[in-house]
Formats: structure tokens, C-alpha cells, sequence
């Protein structure tokens, strides 16, 4: 399918499933902070954010969150927070595409991409999540390396490449990019993440297990 029509396609379909996805109650009346989440830039300000869901930017081709927040767990932002100044002694810093995510947005990323080694499949029972993304958790980041004028560095792939390139085990591209992934990975490993074999941007908090699900909005 030409690329212009697939675009055309994946709105389309997007449009769609958020039209008739219904959404999973909240929390009654909660907030980021009351649901325990933490906005990072509260603990590293200097933190560059990419936020490509609040923006037409992304695989979907629409803005699908209200604002370019990045909401963690508490201790998963301050891990975060430490790979930033390790890197910035380097001459390095950390860029974000994508941190706490509500479960409802999770249900309409799954109708575009029905595709667990992409998308994790969420389910719900009685109107309550029950699994779903560690996005949906607020225990897994994307992001990427960035210089220290916040240029980002060269990878093997784009942000949400649905390809083999994305892969931690790819072996073809640029030997500098693969490098680079390879320092980026290196970098959160030391702090306790955990890499996603599927998605080089992708890492998940130590202790995921342990975060309930939320629907919570954000603004």
C-alpha cells in the first residue's frame, strides 16, 4: 500500500476506534498526583521533552494527548533523573517521546496496530483494567540521546518504527547508530531499566509489576 494511502488509512481507522472505543472509568476524581505519578520535569528539569503523542507527529498522524506531559512513578522519574546527570557529565542528555499513558489511548493504539510485538494488547473486565502497557502503569519511558545542544543522535531506526530496524538485535544500518542505542541502553540498565528486545527507545522500571493500571487524564 503506497505510504500516503496507508496514512490515509491508519487516521482513518483511528478516527474510528476512538469514536467507538469506550473509554474505561478513571480514578473517581483523580489527578497524575494522586494516582502517584510524578511529572518529570519536577525532578529533572533539564530533561528535553518530545512528547509525540500531543502532536500529529506519530504513527496515528493525530494528537492524541492533550498536552506534551511526561507523568512517571515516583521512583521510576528518579531513576530517570539519574541517567540525565550521568549523561550530562558526558556531554549528553536524555530526549522523552513517551511516559505514563491512559488505558483508554492504549485500546485505540491497539486498533491501529493489533500486534503484541508492537502494541501491548489491552483488556479490561467489568470496565477495570487488567493488562495492558507498562505505559499504562506509568513504569515505562521512550526516549532517545540527545548532544548537548539537544540534537538528537543518530539511531537505527525513527521513533515507532514498525520494523526489524527497531530491534535491539538488528545488526544492519549505521554501526555509529547501533552504538549509540547501545550506549543509551547501557546508560538505563545502570539505573535498573529494563530493555525492550523489540523497540530500541523503549525501557520499562524495575518493580512494573507492582503499578496498578490507570485511566487517569492529564492536561
Amino acid at each position: 500500500m503506497p505510504t500516503r494511502c496507508l496514512a490515509r488509512w491508519m487516521l482513518a481507522a483511528f478516527l474510528a476506534a476512538a469514536a467507538l472505543s469506550p473509554a474505561v472509568p478513571a480514578m473517581a476524581q483523580a489527578t497524575p498526583a494522586e494516582a502517584g505519578l510524578v511529572d518529570i520535569t519536577a525532578v529533572a528539569p533539564d530533561i528535553r521533552l518530545d512528547i509525540r503523542y500531543a502532536t500529529p507527529d506519530n504513527f496515528t498522524h493525530v494528537a492524541v494527548y492533550p498536552a506534551p506531559r511526561c507523568y512517571l512513578r515516583a521512583d521510576v522519574a528518579k531513576r530517570l533523573a539519574t541517567v540525565q546527570a550521568d549523561l550530562k557529565a558526558q556531554g549528553l542528555g536524555l530526549k522523552v517521546y513517551d511516559c505514563y499513558r491512559p488505558f483508554s489511548i492504549q485500546k485505540k493504539f491497539w486498533a491501529l496496530v493489533p500486534n503484541e510485538d508492537w502494541v501491548a494488547k489491552p483488556v479490561d473486565k467489568d470496565g477495570k483494567p487488567v493488562s495492558g502497557s507498562k505505559h499504562n502503569r506509568g513504569a515505562a519511558v521512550d526516549l532517545t540521546l540527545v548532544d548537548a545542544a539537544g540534537k538528537e543522535l543518530p539511531m537505527p531506526s525513527g521513533f515507532d518504527d514498525f520494523t526489524d530496524k527497531a530491534r535491539r538485535d538488528y545488526t544492519g544500518g549505521d554501526p555509529a547508530a547501533r552504538a549509540n542505542s547501545k550506549r543509551l541502553e547501557t546508560a538505563m540498565a545502570k539505573a535498573g531499566f529494563d530493555p525492550l528486545p523489540s523497540e530500541w527507545w523503549h525501557f520499562d522500571g524495575p518493580g512494573w509489576q507492582g503499578y496498578e493500571l490507570l485511566d487517569v487524564p492529564f492536561n
